[in-house]
């Protein structure tokens, strides 16, 4: 007994199908070796067919880092404070890190030319500077903020993730990253 392809493929939406499994698959193995091949299977679809919504591979993980950036700015919009943006933040990048991993994969140079990936992150940004920021300091001054932030943030998840902090755990690597951005 053959299956058709309508056994195969019971989604209403591919493109979402795929996506999902592109997110789960990255999720649990990283982004370095996913391919179309992978998705497509795990959709139970032609891997062709995948092509029919994204351009290549690097476009499917664009997609799939954008959903990272929405999830993670739909957290830190909950973020009263600089130190809730802090701890919201490195939650997601240490329960998510193949999938921050992606994220911070992504030239910002570049998203230019994938406006919906540019929207993605910059809902990240702007949380940052609602946090962080005052009303009163200049684009300038504001922009600094923010990437001061974000280096902090980065380097000490990068570097706590690479073993090389000596720090006990999450919550001293949340309080210690707490109290550099908030004198950010």
């Amino acid at each position: 007994m053959t299956k058709s392809q309508r056994d195969t493929f019971h989604h209403g939406n591919l493109k979402a199908a795929a996506l999902d499994a592109a997110y789960d698959l990255v999720a649990g193995t990283g982004h370095e070796t996913l391919s179309l091949r992978q998705v497509a299977g795990a959709v139970g679809v032609a891997h062709r067919s995948i092509y029919n919504h994204f351009e290549d591979r690097e476009a499917l993980l664009d997609a799939v880092a954008m959903e990272g950036f929405t999830r993670l700015a739909a957290l830190l919009r909950k973020a009263t404070t600089a130190a809730d943006y802090t701890r919201q933040y490195v939650r997601f990048a240490l329960a998510n890190p193949s999938i921050y991993s992606l994220m911070s994969s992504r030239r910002h140079g570049t998203m230019k030319h994938n406006p919906p990936l540019q929207a993605a992150t910059h809902g990240v940004i702007t949380e940052a500077m609602r946090v962080f920021c005052r009303p009163d300091q200049t684009s300038a001054e504001r922009r600094r903020t923010v990437m001061k932030v974000y280096m902090i943030l980065y380097g000490g998840i990068s570097l706590y993730a690479a073993g090389i902090l000596d720090l006990p755990n999450e919550q001293a690597l949340v309080a210690e990253l707490m109290a550099m951005t908030t004198s950010a």
